[in-house]
């Protein structure tokens, strides 16, 4: 697999968060592709496949030509989206850790994707790439993170051709909850299990908020389409359950205050189209909802998740 650098290597490997993830690469070179795919996206890599394919295929979702998959770590999605979709001539892989390249070629040789695949290491929100170069834009959990979102969108929107595409797997938040609730869900510290899953010292504090982590408003995707020429749709894809309902209807109906003072469930929040979806109410308020039918192996698997999908006008 070619590597290309936007980012000087050495001025990288300098920055803290950088050093960290760098170790955990180290560390995570040694698992299977399953296991590595299974750590960072939670599927294992047939099974991530199978859920991207469900979710491609129900948004009505088509992808050729060349492609760009932002925040890529290992490179999970652009692997599913290769064995989907036929015509597609090349996927960058960006990610701003350097030792992603050796997760990135582990995880392509296992595929058998390396001929459409480039390794590239830079920032999301400086794209070196021509105007109107690219026909689609890939992102798994990565833009949420994003310190500029303005800046992240304008790139993108910039060097995708007219027509082209932004596919994202990510998340935002109900434009009802309170801000409150946001600091809360950012200061939220990190397991013991998963700072050793990730190189991080278990008995020091690591929260979301220092991971990098931010919570925009599901409002805040759609301006900043809107902004940039980016015309978007937004689905939510869930699991029907009766424990799924319950969960969703507290995150729902209960007040953050209460969800406080009894110390259940402060992180649970809810879209109300997902209840809606339970009386067979679909389409509402600019969410689209569908159910989500595969069921994979692994219980660390998501039972939902949120897709927005954007097209560049012209």
């Amino acid at each position: 697999m070619k590597e290309l650098f936007w980012e000087k290597e050495e001025d990288l490997n300098k920055i803290d968060w950088i050093k960290k993830y760098n170790q955990t690469c180290e560390k995570w070179i040694n698992e299977t592709p399953d296991r590595i795919s299974l750590l960072y996206s939670y599927f294992e890599i047939n099974e991530h496949k199978l859920f991207v394919e469900e979710i491609c295929r129900k948004i009505g979702v088509e992808l050729s030509g060349t492609g760009l998959e932002i925040g890529c770590g290992p490179g999970i999605l652009s692997n599913s989206v290769l064995k989907i979709y036929k015509n597609i001539d090349l996927i960058y892989l960006l990610e701003k850790v350097p030792k992603t390249y050796l997760l990135k070629k582990k995880i392509a040789d296992y595929n058998k994707t390396s001929v459409k695949l480039i390794s590239v290491i830079g920032d999301f929100n400086y794209l070196k790439l021509p105007n109107n170069s690219l026909d689609f834009v890939l992102d798994f959990d990565a833009i949420h993170h994003s310190e500029n979102f303005e800046l992240t969108f304008k790139e993108i929107s910039r060097v995708l051709k007219p027509g082209g595409k932004l596919l994202c797997f990510d998340r935002g938040q109900p434009d009802s909850i309170s801000k409150k609730q946001i600091e809360y869900l950012l200061n939220i510290e990190y397991s013991k299990s998963y700072k050793i899953e990730n190189g991080i010292n278990p008995n020091k504090k690591f929260t979301r908020r220092m991971n990098g982590e931010k919570e925009p408003y599901l409002k805040d995707w759609n301006m900043v389409g809107k902004k940039y020429n980016l015309n978007c749709e937004v689905y939510i894809f869930h699991r029907k359950s009766l424990k799924n309902f319950v969960r969703s209807a507290y995150g729902l109906l209960i007040p953050f205050a209460i969800k406080r003072l009894i110390k259940k469930g402060l992180n649970i929040t809810t879209h109300y189209q997902l209840i809606l979806n339970y009386f067979f109410i679909n389409n509402i308020g600019g969410i689209k909802v569908f159910n989500l039918e595969h069921t994979p192996k692994s219980k660390k698997s998501p039972t939902g998740k949120m897709i927005f999908l954007y097209t560049k006008g012209y």
